[in-house]
């Protein structure tokens, strides 16, 4: 009987360490607070109506007004791809991402050059 106590207790263990193991690479991270602030940061640089001017121009033809290109422009290069990375995964995450992202460089490519 005690060797049939020790299989159990076996299996048991072996099940508790692979479910440890398994587990955190399942886990959704939280952002760092430093990038939050870098997001926050940016957000605040933006209008919203440029900010939905800018999204609206990713996901169809369209065009940012003067005024609102200088402030994409301003907000730089970083801030515009951080934006746009962290609305692919939240409010715009059904889009198709590469070319999301594609369309997102060529836009910040003939803005800046303006």
């Amino acid at each position: 009987m005690a060797r049939f106590i020790g299989y159990q207790t076996s299996v048991i263990l072996i099940f508790v360490i692979t479910t440890m193991m398994i587990l955190p690479g399942l886990a959704t991270l939280a952002p760092s607070p430093s990038n939050f602030m870098f997001l926050e940061e940016c957000k605040s640089r933006l209008h919203a109506r440029c900010g939905k001017e800018i999204f609206i121009t990713i996901i169809k033809e369209w065009s940012i007004s003067d005024r609102c290109c200088m402030e994409f422009v301003s907000m730089g290069q970083p801030c515009h791809f951080a934006l746009v990375n962290k609305a692919l995964s939240g409010p715009l995450s059904k889009l198709n991402k590469s070319d999301a992202l594609t369309k997102s460089v060529e836009i910040w490519n003939h803005y800046y050059k303006k």
